[in-house]
């Protein structure tokens, strides 16, 4: 028996970016392992390379992944226009089993720099093109929005258990798992049909039906008559009419398109400069010798990711889009900066309490991961999706993202020179976590829309795009609920 469209269509949605989701959590399993694989790969006894590797060799593992993936990020937004954003997810797959490859056959470092550039250039473009794509077979911006915020969770989870892998699982081991994960997308990605928008976009009206009906759950001859379906499906057609006939927008105000600019930066870079990816990496030093073991302390550090993640997952979507971003920066600006003054005062505060000299610092570490995983990382992708015209998201995401990609890259290769160079080290870069996110917390109330339960129209209009006849003439597919593709 064949399920109503909206449910049989959602199953399929949630299918299709559960499979997407894949490259997030794969990505999340290399950074994972990363931290205690540097000790295996330093040490004379146990590495499982030719030769050990001394600490400024393995310092480059995080720093190629990152940088690899500002080149990733950097050309997937016009590859996925060009070749379509599953196309691309394809590619990135097959490079993430690569770059598995290249860490279990691998017997000198250059092959292990190897394999995280692979995974980086795959990581950097899945994190870019997957929200596209999410955007693009969605039927609303509410359905596409809770399928979004599931990224998070997938990326949380996939560091959690490369930690857990890393630390306590055989090499080889992890190794043949996460070469599992990749041949699973690899098997299961070219079933999924590409996005409808991608084949309006190039006039290809049979393949549009077919990818349609697939999203929407249409399998009976009888349900091709549904309304619902009827009505998105003419609507995705005169839209391909207006791209024929070069049918375009009314030109955008400069002012707008500036302002488009400086909010998907806004976003997109300080959720990177949060603090998550480099507290994470080099969380035995900014814990040092407190909370518990090594080990441990990196396993709650993810443990409390995936929490923030999946509240985000189960209360976001629900939640007013300002309000949370607004909330969850700020509370987390609070636990990095009360950890900052810690570490520079606390001696003199705690007069010999030594359970919060031990315990505090992973507490407040630790708080502003959950708080930063449950609003303002996962709110970067979705708001972005929401306030820009679906062709210039794809660009300016693109470029937002592998400019806050060489920003991590230069804060991680930095780390050590700046720990040990500048007086406060450490508590120099959580004072720069802070700032990013006290400033995207107190910019966002005056600068940003209200996204949620809002038409494209009224949002464009209190960004300063105004049109005599309707703004993003064209662009009003489903009722309102989809995007523009054309500018």
């Amino acid at each position: 028996m064949c399920l109503p469209t909206n449910v049989g269509g959602l199953a399929i949605q949630s299918v299709a970016t559960a499979i997407g989701n894949l490259l997030c959590f794969n990505f999340g399993l290399m950074f994972g392992i990363t931290p205690a694989h540097m000790s295996l790969y330093e040490s004379e006894t146990k590495t499982p390379l030719n030769k050990a590797t001394d600490p400024s060799g393995t310092a480059w593992l995080t720093g190629y992944l990152f940088l690899s993936a500002a080149i990733g990020a950097l050309i997937s937004g016009v590859l996925a226009l060009r070749i379509g954003p599953k196309s691309v997810l394809l590619c990135s797959g097959m490079l993430q089993i690569f770059g598995w490859f290249c860490i279990h056959f691998g017997f000198d470092i250059v092959h292990i720099y190897a394999s995280r550039m692979f995974s980086g250039v795959a990581a950097g473009a899945a994190f870019v093109v997957l929200p596209i794509f999410i955007n693009e077979i969605s039927e609303t911006r509410e359905k596409a929005a809770r399928l979004t915020f599931t990224i998070e969770l997938w990326r949380t989870t996939g560091i959690l258990l490369g930690i857990v892998l890393g630390f306590y699982v055989p090499y080889d081991l992890v190794n043949i798992f996460g070469c599992a994960v990749s041949f699973v997308f690899t098997m299961s990605f070219p079933f999924v049909q590409e996005s409808p928008h991608f084949y309006m976009r190039n006039e290809n009206v049979a393949c549009l039906e077919k990818s349609l009906r697939w999203y929407r759950g249409i399998r009976d001859m009888d349900d091709r008559e549904k309304p619902e379906y009827v009505g998105e499906l003419e609507e995705f057609k005169a839209e391909m009419q207006c791209l024929g006939k070069n049918i375009g927008t009314a030109p955008m105000p400069q002012s707008y398109i500036v302002r488009l600019i400086f909010v998907s930066f806004l976003l997109t870079v300080c959720a990177k400069l949060s603090g998550v990816f480099v507290e994470l990496n080099y969380a035995a030093d900014f814990l040092g010798r407190t909370g518990y073991s090594m080990e441990t302390n990196y396993v709650l550090l993810a443990g409390a990711q995936c929490v923030g993640a999946l509240l985000a997952r189960v209360a976001g979507p629900g939640l007013p889009r300002k309000l949370l971003l607004c909330l969850s920066s700020l509370m987390s600006a609070g636990a990095v900066i009360a950890l900052a003054l810690f570490k520079q005062f606390g001696r003199d505060w705690l007069l010999g309490n030594v359970w919060c000299e031990r315990y505090l610092p992973i507490f407040l570490l630790a708080l502003q991961l959950l708080f930063v995983s449950f609003g303002l990382y996962p709110l970067a992708a979705v708001v972005s999706s929401e306030v820009l015209p679906t062709k210039l998201h794809d660009v300016l995401y693109s470029l937002a993202s592998a400019f806050s990609w060489l920003l991590l890259f230069g804060m991680i290769e930095a780390f050590n020179a700046v720990k040990t160079s500048i007086a406060p080290g450490l508590v120099l870069y959580l004072w720069v976590f802070a700032g990013a996110s006290i400033f995207v917390g107190l910019i966002s109330l005056p600068l940003l829309p209200e996204t949620r339960n809002r038409r494209k129209s009224s949002v464009q209009r209190q960004l300063g795009y105004v049109d005599d006849g309707d703004v993003a003439k064209g662009s009003a597919i489903a009722n309102g609920h989809h995007i523009s593709t054309h500018i």
